[in-house]
């Protein structure tokens, strides 16, 4: 089972990596509200889910993460947010890697630009095995029929 730190920390290594390819100086942030924005900067955030079992051998989760990213020039970031949407498309276009299990992303990344602020959204499903308890074999049932 992946770790939902472990996949947040996969998100933002490639986060990472989406801002260097894009040429911007930019720190990934925590996520303080109370702080001034410093720009530039990307800040990672883990939206709402869902944790539901499937039948009695499986889980499903469901978890969206937002990218944001704060342009140095307030007043102009549109060349900038470009240049960082590109990168993003073309880093998690191969989908991300967590624990050695690969994970698509199955509707891509969805982008938004408001207030000069640039968003993706990335929702991912994952589905996984739960391990079946330990138990005796069942015997086996042998019907003999009119006796």
């Amino acid at each position: 089972m992946i770790s939902l730190q472990n996949l947040n920390r996969a998100v933002c290594d490639l986060y990472r990596q989406a801002l260097e390819r894009a040429g911007v100086d930019a720190p990934l942030l925590a996520e303080d509200v109370s702080a001034p924005i410093v720009r530039p900067s990307g800040k990672v955030e883990l939206e709402d889910g869902a944790d539901a079992r499937l039948l009695s051998s499986g889980r499903e989760r469901t978890v969206t993460f937002r990218l944001y990213y704060f342009a140095a020039d307030r007043e102009r970031p549109k060349l900038e947010n470009l240049a960082v949407r590109q990168a993003l498309g073309e880093t998690f276009l191969d989908g991300i890697t967590v624990e050695g299990l690969y994970l698509g992303i199955d509707e891509g990344l969805s982008f938004a630009v408001t207030d000069g602020v640039l968003a993706a959204t990335l929702d991912l499903t994952l589905t996984e095995p739960i391990p079946e308890a330990e138990a005796e074999p069942m015997e086996s049932l042998v019907y003999r029929e009119g006796t």
